[in-house]
C-alpha cells in the first residue's frame, strides 16, 4: 500500500544521571519526547511533520523527509531522515536550523533513536546562540 498515514510518538524520559539538560544549556528538563505525522510509502521514503518537546515547555516544530529499508538483523529496520526545524515554544521561540536522525525500529516496535541538531535560537538568527543535542528516543 503506497502512502500509509500514521501518527508516532516516542518518549524518553528524564535521567538524573544524563547530560542532556547541560548540552542543552538550561533548555527542557532532560526529557524528550517526538509526536509526528507519518506518511510512508512502499518504496521505504516517508515525510514526516511533528514536533519535538524538551519538556518545561520548550519544543520545536519540523517537517522531514528519510528513507527505511532493511538492516544487517531481519529482525531490524534502518533509518534515515533530515528535520528542517520550523520554529519552536517557549526558550526555543524562533528556533530554526536542521537535525539529523540516524534510527533503528525492531520488530516489536522498539525504536533507537540517534539525532543531532544545529539550531539558531532567538530573533535575529546572527546573534543566536547555537545549541546541539544527542536524542535517543
Amino acid at each position: 500500500m503506497d502512502g500509509d498515514r500514521l501518527w508516532v510518538e516516542a518518549r524518553q524520559p528524564a535521567d538524573p544521571a544524563s547530560q542532556c539538560p547541560n548540552e542543552l544549556g538550561g533548555i527542557g528538563d532532560g526529557s524528550a519526547c517526538c509526536r509526528r505525522q507519518l506518511e510512508l510509502w512502499d518504496d521505504g521514503s516517508f515525510v514526516q511533520t511533528g514536533e519535538l518537546d524538551f519538556g518545561a515547555g520548550d519544543a520545536v516544530t519540523f517537517r522531514a523527509r528519510g528513507s527505511l529499508g532493511d538492516g544487517p538483523d531481519p529482525a531490524r529496520r534502518h533509518g534515515t531522515a533530515v528535520l528542517e526545524v520550523t520554529g519552536g515554544r517557549g526558550r526555543l521561540v524562533g528556533a530554526r536550523g536542521y537535525v539529523t536522525s540516524n534510527f533503528l525500529l525492531a520488530d516489536s516496535g522498539e525504536l533507537t533513536d540517534h539525532q543531532l541538531g544545529l539550531l539558531f535560537v532567538g530573533r535575529d538568527a546572527n546573534a543566536s546562540t547555537a545549541i546541539t543535542k544527542e536524542e535517543r528516543l
